[in-house]
């Protein structure tokens, strides 16, 4: 592709060359790491939260760039420069154009939230392979172009990369796209040219605001999505959050809501039951939706029985369905594949479920926590069995907060022992417990007289929760990160230590897991 082609829907505000046939050189490659320049590469530096790629510029020069994407020139480098505002829109600007922008030939769903993005993703790719559509994935856990499945480095991928798998996608024959969209994200301008069909605002808490600087410029970030959705596509908004609400009149795209407890919703449910926790509701479509195949759906109503507990997952489910619909799928066909959605991994994940009940759970923030304890409350067992993963470099506020919480629930539940471990050897350097959050963590615990088990590594804490556990227990591990390899271990020593235990149904999930099924040891002081 020509330099010149490239550079047409970015706005160039200079050039450190006045030669046009500068512009009409062939590129070959994008890149915005010097370590995947090659010949013939135009080069985007771009700044990030700890590096500035221009640093990086000459290096890229040495390995062939024919030419420079840059914020400021840099006049030490004998290479056509072309000076942007945003590199990093810039970047996805061009990289939209070099894979002939994909998204434009697929339907693209792409949801924000501070919880339950990772989920809605998953039960949206359920609906689509109801109707038996080619579908691909994007989000947290894995990026998955029909079935060949790859773990995932960021939630939502660099512009680059991501038009790279939306461009793989499509030469595949997917049809539709379901990607989690972080703030970050948005912020840094990774989807700023992708066409979505569907977006989705469904929640937000505090979480992430360090990343931010402040509550408002999170929220306005994740309400980008929603105010910059076109007037050819549908916005999907909970009704049942207030500040989301407000949204409703800034897009530009059809918007539908939602509720649970908002009786005025476009979308709302009754007859709400929760049987052994999980959900079995009535839909009740309000007000007539127009479906991206220009269709209109009257209004209606469905039952829905739900294979996931908790009341959090109706909310995800009404998002589900309000998006399978807008894709102009039967009311019969999203009902099938709502239904047998079967979970996610490390979003109250049930592992087992023989003699006893082990609960895989993040634990991320307090509303995540909320959300869990309830769906907890609403199952049976005999005792409950905590093992949490305290999450590091996230300050000792996030941490007395969680503990909070926590502590809360557990006096609720009359739960008076925990265990906890720090997971030394299964986080990178940067997710490394401080003594201060620790401190902060276990000063809660004593607070409320919770007894707290202390163990540094992983494994330690869950060989001697899984030492305890006795017929109708329940042992829910939880945390972010430090708990990512839970699962994995604590199976493989329930497989070693309690042989009468189903070793078909443990291996079963072990053969469908992504997350922590690498190198158990990640201690790099590098990092």
């Amino acid at each position: 592709m020509l330099l010149s082609d490239l550079l047409k829907p970015v706005g160039i505000i200079s050039s450190n060359t006045e030669k046009l046939n500068e512009k009409s050189i062939p590129i070959h490659k994008l890149a915005y790491h010097s370590s995947e320049v090659e010949e013939g590469t135009l080069f985007v530096c771009i700044t990030g939260y700890r590096t500035d790629g221009h640093k990086f510029a000459e290096a890229a020069l040495l390995k062939g760039a024919t030419a420079l994407i840059v914020e400021r020139f840099l006049p030490e480098l004998d290479i056509p420069q072309y000076k942007v505002e945003n590199s990093r829109k810039a970047l996805a600007k061009i990289s939209s154009v070099f894979f002939d922008r994909p998204s434009e030939r697929m339907s693209v769903f792409g949801v924000t939230g501070t919880n339950g993005k990772t989920t809605i993703t998953y039960m949206t790719d359920c609906i689509f392979r109801a109707d038996k559509l080619e579908t691909g994935l994007i989000g947290t856990v894995m990026i998955k172009n029909r079935d060949k499945k790859t773990p995932s480095v960021l939630t939502t991928p660099e512009s680059l990369d991501l038009q790279g798998y939306l461009s793989d996608m499509q030469s595949a024959g997917v049809s539709h796209v379901s990607m989690e969209v972080s703030s970050s994200a948005l912020e840094l301008q990774r989807v700023a040219d992708v066409a979505f069909d569907v977006v989705a605002f469904t929640n937000i808490n505090k979480d992430h605001i360090e990343l931010h600087g402040s509550f408002d410029a999170y929220f306005s970030a994740k309400a980008s999505l929603i105010r910059k959705a076109s007037s050819s596509s549908i916005a999907v908004i909970n009704g049942d959050e207030p500040l989301l609400t407000s949204l409703v009149n800034e897009t530009e795209a059809q918007v539908v809501t939602f509720g649970i407890n908002n009786t005025e919703a476009d979308v709302t449910v009754t007859d709400v039951q929760l049987l052994a926790g999980r959900p079995s509701f009535t839909v009740n479509i309000n007000t007539p939706l127009t479906t991206l195949g220009g269709n209109t759906l009257a209004p209606i109503s469905f039952p829905v029985d739900l294979n996931v507990p908790g009341q959090h997952s109706m909310y995800n489910a009404l998002t589900a369905i309000i998006v399978g619909l807008a894709n102009d799928l039967s009311v019969s066909t999203v009902k099938t594949g709502i239904e047998s959605f079967e979970g996610v991994e490390r979003r109250f994940h049930i592992l087992y479920d023989e003699e006893f009940m082990i609960v895989d759970d993040l634990f991320l923030n307090e509303n995540n926590i909320e959300s869990s304890m309830r769906t907890l409350e609403s199952l049976t067992y005999q005792s409950i069995k905590i093992v949490h993963a305290i999450r590091g470099s996230n300050g000792s506020k996030l941490n007395r907060e969680n503990a909070t919480k926590m502590a809360q629930w557990f006096r609720k539940l009359s739960i008076d022992k925990m265990i906890l471990t720090a997971s030394r050897s299964h986080v990178k350097t940067k997710d490394q417990v401080s003594q201060e959050e620790l401190n902060a963590f276990l000063d809660v615990m004593a607070d409320f007289e919770i007894d707290v088990e202390y163990y540094d590594e992983l494994e330690q804490a869950l060989s001697s929760s899984l030492k305890k556990i006795e017929q109708g227990d329940l042992m829910l591990i939880t945390g972010a990160r430090g708990m990512d390899y839970g699962a994995k271990t604590l199976l493989d020593l329930l497989k070693k230590n309690k042989p009468e235990s189903s070793r078909r149904i443990i291996q079963e999930v072990l053969n469908k897991k992504m997350v922590g099924m690498d190198d158990l040891s990640l201690t790099d002081s590098s990092a």
